[in-house]
């Protein structure tokens, strides 16, 4: 395994533990500055001798697969939407077709659910495994303890920006640009990928939630039912774009991985000099 065909030093300008001025002191006031349980301990990490690195390409394929069916799935619910709508519209007074709709919806329902809840869990466990490889390859802090990787996504409220961030520190990791002793990930800038994949997965999935609640309210007027297609079929385009940028996040952080040479943080050349520029 060959690494990137040029190293660039400290391509990101952030310090090395080796560089930082007072850093157990440093370490201790950004600690209590930020607060709560959930945080890394400010103390470097310790090296996870119990493993080494792994390939996740398979496993990334797998998720990227069912990424795919969740966004069939998201378009089969907002067709069934409209069909509703319609069927509301035009056999108000038939009972048969009204329940025929209700039983196409229902289904459509179930299936989704169970689309995104294997995608969700295919998911979760390849970043869970390119965090443990992020950690391998940098010795710098991840703004979440291993456990957020899953509790990020299904606590209320913080689920709408605490997953992003734990893709921000892996994908920063595994940069080969990223230096092995970088002191602290979130110095480093965040991607437009992640940004744009995130953005698109939030719009996508609270229209969900909206039109989900909507359809879920008693009887709904034909009024409320066009909203409520309307709305599904604006998530399926938005749920759309977060697969497609999901399946590209994948890829980007497997290649990253690949690419880096497989030497963890504690064997690297800690003696490296710091980068200076060439004098002009």
């Amino acid at each position: 395994m060959t690494g990137p065909s040029a190293y660039e030093p400290n391509a990101y300008g952030v310090p090395a533990y080796g560089e930082q001025a007072n850093g157990e002191q440093a370490n201790a006031e950004q600690a209590k500055r930020l607060g709560g349980s959930h945080r890394m301990p400010s103390r470097p990490p310790q090296p996870p001798l119990d493993r080494w690195f792994t390939s996740e390409q398979a496993m990334g394929l797998g998720a990227s697969i069912l990424i795919g069916a969740v966004t069939v799935t998201s378009w089969a619910t907002a067709w069934s939407d409209w069909y509703s709508y319609e069927v509301v519209r035009a056999y108000r007074d038939d009972q048969d077709k009204l329940d025929q709709a209700d039983l196409i919806s229902g289904s459509f329902g179930i299936i989704a659910a169970l689309a995104l809840f294997a995608a969700a869990a295919v998911f979760v466990v390849w970043l869970w495994r390119v965090r443990w490889n992020a950690e391998m390859f940098c010795r710098g802090e991840h703004r979440f303890t291993r456990g957020w990787v899953l509790g990020s996504w299904i606590v209320p409220v913080v689920n709408l920006w605490y997953p992003k961030w734990v893709v921000d520190d892996i994908v920063a990791a595994s940069d080969p640009r990223t230096p092995p002793q970088t002191v602290n990930l979130r110095t480093i800038p965040g991607t437009p990928l992640v940004w744009a994949w995130w953005i698109t997965w939030v719009v996508g999935l609270v229209l969900d939630n909206v039109a989900q609640r909507s359809a879920l309210d008693g009887a709904p007027q034909l009024a409320e039912l066009r909203t409520n297609a309307a709305l599904s079929s604006i998530s399926a385009v938005s749920m759309t774009a977060a697969a497609v940028l999901a399946v590209l996040l994948i890829q980007r952080v497997n290649d990253l991985q690949m690419q880096r040479p497989w030497t963890p943080w504690w064997a690297s050349d800690q003696a490296r000099p710091p980068f200076k520029p060439p004098a002009l």
